[in-house]
């Protein structure tokens, strides 16, 4: 085992990694040399699909500078803590659910901020998307400041699909992008609600866009230097949904 430059923890080898799968450890995605073969590496596969975990094929020589020598062409990067089941969260919502759902936030210590926030204005829980996006790595969770422990995080295979499910639950849906109709502090975030923050530099996605019910934005006075950083702006809106919760 050894930490890489992302902030997680490696296991590398075939009988390491299977084992690891095969104990329900919290793995946040798997690395396999192209052209690996054999049963072990068969069973790896089965194993990654069975419990939803995400794996790349990539060139062995990526493997080689990451892992060293002795990784047998498999990689698992396992995540700080486990995740929370997303089905689960939503079968045990209270009566003003409030859930913040992230798409595609590729900086760890975006991440950790954001949880820190979430966890601090009473969110219920964080959804990330498998693919495409920092996971709960050890610098996320180093970044969250212990708030990780506490604030149930969420990895789903399609986002769209987790607003989809969250509409379904009773939830109104807001996403915050810099072409958003209105300003955020015109939304009412006092019932039912999920906030979709979109990633660094890209924002939302089209297609999760399309899952919202409304899109919010936030007023710049100067716009000379673009948009503001993915945690501060979360953090901006996280703070209205609290203020009107909380409004005495």
């Amino acid at each position: 085992m050894k930490d890489d430059e992302a902030g997680t923890l490696q296991i590398h080898g075939r009988h390491p990694v299977l084992e690891a799968l095969k104990a329900g450890r919290p793995i946040q995605r798997l690395q396999i040399a192209r052209g690996a073969s054999g049963g072990v590496i068969d069973e790896i596969f089965a194993q990654a699909r069975q419990h939803h975990i995400p794996f790349d094929l990539v060139a062995r020589e990526l493997l080689d500078r990451s892992a060293g020598g002795g990784h047998q062409g498999v990689v698992a990067h396992l995540a700080g803590q486990a995740y929370a089941d997303y089905a689960q969260i939503l079968a045990s919502l209270p009566p003003a659910p409030f859930l913040v759902f992230l798409d595609g936030i590729q900086d760890p210590h975006n991440l950790g901020a954001i949880l820190r926030t979430a966890h601090a204005v009473g969110a219920h829980a964080v959804v990330i998307p498998e693919r495409g996006a920092a996971g709960l790595t050890a610098t996320a969770v180093k970044a969250a400041a212990g708030a990780a422990a506490h604030l149930p995080v969420c990895r789903v295979v399609n986002l769209a699909r987790a607003l989809d499910q969250a509409r379904e639950a009773g939830l109104w849906i807001a996403g915050l992008d810099a072409g958003g109709e209105r300003s955020f502090a015109t939304g009412d975030f006092s019932g039912p609600c999920g906030i979709v923050v979109g990633g660094e530099g890209k924002g939302i996605r089209r297609l999760v866009r399309k899952h919202c019910d409304f899109i919010l934005t936030i007023p710049m006075g100067r716009n000379q230097i673009g948009s503001l950083n993915a945690s501060v702006a979360a953090g901006l809106v996280l703070y209205e949904v609290f203020r009107q919760r909380h409004a005495s």
